[in-house]
């Protein structure tokens, strides 16, 4: 990484795993907090695409073909209108992608929540975490329990507002989709853009995997990252992402693993939860990314 530009490693999805272009790059991904992911052959964006630029209209008045991916503005807890910041969002995890989502939308959503999983597990075994802990200390979300969020973003350039506030994400991995400029990374003190490449997810890691690692040699970076303000492009449409997540359950226990191999529950998810919405949005969605899983955590939400 250079302070004007991130270079980030680049993968690809393998029947055995990823296959970084470098040998030493799943250990300089997780020492500098992302990657690149080839987005795997026969993998359509378009459902999230349809999702991004729809779900915040009213159901009616658009499109019959596109009308079940419109109106999650009127679906408790999953819309999220970020008051301080030209983002809004839908953020809604594995049984409500199931109740809430057309065949192909869900399809493309669970496509990405596998390539978590896939991360998790090759990012586990390259640190030398012994498998017979991967269950615990992740609260289950190595197996497909947990919390497997999936997040719609909209940015609204008529807000003279930073399109999202600075941030490490809270979980272990997450599996971006964007395709325009405005991503930017914390480098040395400096935003650094992270330009979007054709053809590929950006892969970040969180402050859960931050803190499991944070007593090993090789700890994990959680990147802090944000969306710069986004301006009104003519005849374009608003910038857009999504992502799926790979996060430990919303309440229960963080852990972090030891130097000898052992690991111990070091603080509760539902305190770091808060704090990070606390210190990150400032606005009224205390229980964001808590609420709406805390009566599940214990399932499978993949």
């Amino acid at each position: 990484m250079t302070v004007d530009t991130m270079t980030l490693q680049r993968a690809a999805v393998t029947h055995t795993g990823l296959r970084f272009d470098a040998a030493d790059g799943l250990s300089r991904a997780l020492r500098d907090g992302c990657f690149l992911l080839a987005v795997p052959t026969g993998f359509d964006p378009g459902p999230g695409i349809t999702l991004c630029r729809e779900f915040h209209r009213p159901p009616d008045g658009g499109p019959e073909a596109t009308r079940a991916y419109r109106g999650f503005k009127d679906v408790p807890g999953v819309y999220f209108d970020r008051e301080h910041f030209q983002t809004e969002h839908v953020l809604i995890d594995g049984p409500g992608r199931a109740r809430h989502f057309p065949g192909e939308l869900l399809a493309m959503a669970e496509q990405m929540s596998s390539l978590t999983l896939l991360v998790l597990r090759d990012a586990m075994t390259e640190l030398g975490i012994a498998p017979a802990l991967w269950s615990e200390i992740t609260g289950g979300a190595v197996d497909g329990r947990g919390t497997h969020w999936f997040a719609a973003n909209h940015y609204r350039p008529e807000r003279a507002k930073l399109g999202c506030a600075p941030h490490k994400d809270t979980g272990f991995v997450t599996v971006l989709y964007n395709e325009e400029p405005g991503l930017e990374a914390s480098v040395d003190g400096a935003w650094v853009p992270v330009d979007p490449v054709p053809g590929h997810f950006v892969v970040n890691f969180g402050g859960a995997f931050e803190l499991l690692t944070a007593a090993l040699d090789r700890p994990v970076r959680a990147i802090l990252h944000q969306v710069r303000q986004c301006v009104p492009v003519p005849g374009a449409g608003d910038r857009f992402s999504f992502a799926a997540f790979a996060n430990p359950p919303a309440t229960g226990d963080l852990y972090q693993v030891r130097e000898d191999g052992s690991a111990a529950a070091v603080r509760s998810s539902e305190e770091f939860l808060r704090e990070f919405n606390e210190q990150t949005w400032s606005d009224r969605h205390a229980d964001f990314g808590i609420a709406g899983a805390a009566g599940r955590s214990g399932g499978g939400t993949s």
